[in-house]
């Protein structure tokens, strides 16, 4: 499939067709960024946004570090959007993982303030996902949060597993330390409350 057909898979394809998409286009070289970002910042649909902040989080190793810093700018500015969905804020964050910028620069610390904010979310999803973002990149200033979070926070992101064990690893990750696989939760298991 071109790049074209694959650029308007990911706009306006199924979620199918639009996860399809985004990993045929991880796999080429050079993925064309700046078309991915673009259906990231405007695609209808929220299955190609997140198809989207998928192709843009997971495009590394082969690419030069100005792509990795345009990736996480996107990714911060998905996040930061007041009106995008949680599902595209959640591959954010994990996109942040990957994505990481320079210590120290200005974008380092707009993406830590979004990780933190993040971590003090309502949403389930995205508390999750910024436990999983915190440890990653190992922020030692999110400790604290991840700390009450692994002591209180019982809820369950569906298909995974509680927000506070994801809260645990994190705490080791940042500490460097390794940890043991998890098991998701039975779907039947999860409180839906």
């Amino acid at each position: 499939m071109d790049v074209d057909q694959l650029l308007s898979n990911l706009r306006n394809g199924d979620s199918g067709k639009a996860f399809d998409a985004g990993k045929a286009l991880l796999r080429m070289s050079p993925m064309p960024i700046e078309e991915v970002i673009e259906i990231l910042r405007e695609a209808e649909g929220v299955h190609n946004r997140v198809a989207a902040a998928y192709a843009v989080s997971w495009m590394c190793g082969k690419y030069p570090k100005s792509h990795s810093t345009l990736a996480a700018a996107a990714l911060l500015e998905a996040f930061n959007n007041p009106t995008e969905d949680v599902a595209v804020k959640a591959q954010a964050l994990e996109g942040f993982a990957s994505q990481t910028p320079r210590r120290g620069t200005k974008l380092w610390r707009e993406v830590e303030a979004a990780i933190l904010s993040a971590l003090s979310e309502e949403s389930v999803e995205i508390r999750f996902w910024a436990c999983y973002a915190a440890g990653s990149i190992k922020l030692r200033s999110a400790l604290p949060k991840l700390k009450e979070l692994s002591e209180q926070d019982t809820r369950v992101y569906r298909g995974w597993w509680r927000v506070s064990e994801e809260a645990e690893d994190a705490i080791e990750w940042v500490h460097g330390r390794k940890t043991e696989d998890r098991t998701p939760m039975p779907i039947e298991a999860v409180d839906s409350s």
